[in-house]
């Protein structure tokens, strides 16, 4: 088994030429706050490309919540923003949501035509190894990345999906606390901190406190 890291939309769409397996990594914050909803009883999340294609998707969803946001803030008129605080802290018992974010949702449209597509983070990590080990193919990690340019967080959790991918018999080359660190240099965490959602950065920071792995199943993600 092959394990690849690429980066953005074009990363994605070279995964997708292989038949790789793909990870999409969102860390700050979609990858974790789609963790969370699920952890918090949501059944179904449909990743959008834009609000427009949100709007499209209503048509198949009509009682679905609308889930959003652009540069950290909710969407004007959306039920939720894109916080996993939020949806930790949120009931979402069979609940269908549907999800237009600024990064994490276009990677996932643009890889959806691979024959494995999950969701992962530093909160499921080793879930997500797991799971994508049992299917026995190669490999693609894909950085989300911010507003097209990489980002120290997704570069991170993607070497240490690798890591525990291929070489668990030695520490990785960080603690978490030097990974939270160094995730502290991002642009996506200065955008937090200004927003006052320094606690989502936390969600965002904590290895394994979650062993569920959101699939993609058709237009949207489920829990295998």
């Amino acid at each position: 088994m092959e394990v690849k890291i690429e980066h953005g939309i074009e990363g994605a769409e070279i995964a997708v030429s292989r038949q790789d397996s793909i990870i999409i990594v969102d860390t700050i914050r979609a990858s974790t706050t789609y963790v969370n909803a699920f952890s918090s009883g949501a059944v179904r999340i449909v990743p959008c490309s834009s609000q427009e294609h949100l709007d499209e998707k209503l048509v198949n969803y009509p009682d679905a919540l609308k889930s959003g946001e652009r540069l950290c803030k909710k969407i004007e008129g959306y039920d939720l923003g894109s916080s996993p605080e939020e949806m930790s802290k949120t009931d979402l018992k069979g609940k269908i949501i549907l999800s237009s974010t600024t990064n994490g949702s276009r990677m996932v449209v643009a890889s959806s035509k691979s024959p494995l597509v999950v969701m992962g983070s530093f909160c499921n990590s080793s879930a997500v190894v797991k799971f994508v080990k049992k299917q026995g193919v190669n490999v693609s990690i894909i950085c989300s990345g911010r507003l097209g340019e990489k980002v120290v967080e997704d570069t991170l959790c993607a070497e240490y999906l690798k890591y525990k991918f291929t070489d668990t018999s030695n520490q990785f080359r960080l603690t978490p606390t030097e990974i939270s660190s160094e995730c502290k240099k991002s642009p996506s965490y200065e955008m937090l901190a200004s927003a006052g959602l320094e606690k989502d950065f936390e969600y965002c920071m904590k290895i394994d406190s979650h062993e569920l792995v959101p699939v993609l199943d058709g237009d949207g993600f489920i829990l295998p």
